[in-house]
């Protein structure tokens, strides 16, 4: 039989209750006839705390332009398969935050940057994520040191020698855990299109 069509008891419920044959009250037979012709129930998916998500960056971060408080795009990278066999598939969207950022600087002063992943959504459902990333651009103190050397008279130029900014490439993979359980809805919808 298929699975989205109504069975044929549940037809002949929807009949008579719609005509008023059945002796018992007939909005409890209609209410009885349409569980019935409408298929399986709602069922809930939970994704359990510590679940596994691959996540790929969506933006490039820079400590050069990068705020405290910047926004930035995720999505999930790889399917996540849940203990009861549910597949989240790859594709859902979610957000990330920038939690630390610092322009490089004189007297080789390195640029750094912390984001943090906050969710992917899935529907209208947000699956809350803990993962961090830090990164620190590269030091000039050899070249500070070599400056302050050779130029020791006017050591002060060594002081001007810039740190190197850091950069968090687009498509940069992250592995991220859900905080905390969460109860799905089915049937899941799709992730969205690729943008």
């Amino acid at each position: 039989m298929d699975e989205g069509a109504p069975s044929t008891l549940a037809c002949v419920l929807a009949r008579n209750a719609l005509g008023g044959i059945m002796k018992i009250g007939n909005g409890a037979a209609l209410a009885a006839a349409l569980m019935l012709a409408a298929g399986p129930a709602w069922a809930d998916v939970k994704v359990p705390e510590g679940t596994e998500f691959r996540i790929r960056l969506e933006d490039s971060l820079s400590s050069k332009t990068a705020q405290v408080g910047d926004r930035f795009t995720v999505s999930l990278d790889d399917d996540v398969r849940l203990s009861d066999g549910t597949i989240l598939r790859a594709g859902y969207r979610g957000v990330g935050e920038v939690v630390d950022a610092r322009k490089n600087g004189m007297l080789g002063k390195t640029g750094k940057l912390n984001i943090s992943l906050s969710y992917i959504k899935i529907g209208d459902e947000r699956v809350r994520l803990r993962a961090n990333r830090a990164t620190q651009g590269e030091h000039n103190t050899g070249a500070q040191v070599a400056t302050g050397l050779i130029l020791f008279p006017i050591w002060p130029v060594a002081a001007l020698i810039k740190g190197k900014s850091t950069t968090i490439p687009k498509g940069t993979m992250l592995t991220a855990y859900s905080d905390s359980d969460i109860v799905l809805r089915t049937p899941l919808p799709p992730p969205p299109p690729e943008v």
